[in-house]
């Protein structure tokens, strides 16, 4: 039996030949850390370390379980805080919808076209498109450009913040209800979905402003560095040269890049767009054609469903 497909396109996924692009990505943040990495190699080769740098194989092994609970720990906490985030932008774009459904059903198809009817549409989506730049501090400019126009037919400044925006909203629907356009169970219902979504953004911006305590972040860095060396000084000394100690490199790599894997994810608004980050700029433009339609589809290379290069 043959199924056609839909127009919907796949479920984003990772492909085996992206696998080198998230290295590429991996590697390129860790930089510094691998430059760090080569001068301790350059040290433990030379040949001057005293004695007394030198531990036992069995301080080593107690010295990794206790690197992989802490690392294992703080990767738990920074997924969590990754998905927590997606789940929030998940709600702005119901919320977003429900504020979408509500208008259509309070008011006509007249007044819904009408101006001020637009002006409340518009300000949805100019709202969660103010929450991707300052979540990120960051914006394409044609983004940049988008949200000018939007905030134009507003009537309001470009410096306009998140919070000015959300009391335009609320003006604009006690408005409709002092001119009758709605009554006052209308408007109980607009701002039930109003300050749901406004729950939400507190909840991103909490994430955002709020990272894992920097004393931990520290500890963390410092116990994984401290086993790094010993494993590079322990496979130095039951070898000879490169060879021995390429092995405890690769060791400590792998710990390292878990470790930082960790950091990364932690942040889940990055401005690279890289697949540490949310897809916000996708998520906002379908929030964008849920409410305006088709104005945005000049807007489609914007629109990434790769999940190793979000946009």
């Amino acid at each position: 039996m043959r199924v056609d497909e839909g127009p919907y396109g796949d479920p984003p996924k990772t492909r085996r030949r992206d696998y080198s692009m998230v290295l590429a990505q991996l590697l390129w943040r860790m930089r510094f850390d691998l430059l760090l990495l080569l001068g301790f190699c350059g040290l433990v080769l030379s040949n001057l370390l005293p004695d007394e740098w030198f531990q036992s194989e069995s301080f080593i092994r107690t010295l990794g379980i206790a690197v992989s609970i802490f690392i294992g720990f703080r990767n738990t906490q920074a997924i969590n805080r990754w998905w927590e985030a997606r789940k929030l932008w998940g709600s702005v774009v119901n919320h977003s919808r429900n504020w979408n459904d509500n208008l259509t059903s309070l008011l006509s198809r007249q007044q819904l076209r009408s101006q001020n009817g637009q002006k409340l549409l518009t300000l949805q989506v100019a709202m969660v498109w103010q929450l991707n730049f300052q979540l990120r501090n960051f914006w394409h400019r044609d983004l940049r450009h988008l949200q000018d126009g939007l905030l134009a037919k507003l009537r309001l400044p470009t410096t306009a913040t998140l919070r000015e925006l959300s009391e335009t909203r609320a003006k604009a629907v006690q408005s409709l209800h002092q001119e009758g356009w709605i009554d006052g169970w209308g408007r109980q219902q607009l701002m039930t979905v109003a300050n749901a979504c406004t729950d939400a953004i507190g909840g991103l911006e909490r994430i955002r402003n709020t990272p894992l305590p920097a004393s931990y972040d520290v500890f963390v860095r410092l116990i994984n560095w401290v086993f790094g060396w010993e494993v590079l000084v322990e496979f130095h000394r039951q070898g000879s040269g490169w060879p021995s100690i390429l092995i405890g490199v690769a060791i400590f790599t792998c710990f390292l890049m878990a470790e930082r894997i960790g950091a990364y994810v932690e942040g889940p608004f990055d401005a690279d767009g890289s697949s540490f980050s949310l897809p916000l700029n996708t998520i906002c433009l379908t929030i964008s054609r849920d409410l305006l339609g088709d104005q945005f589809d000049h807007l489609i290379h914007h629109d990434c469903r790769d999940p190793v290069r979000w946009s």
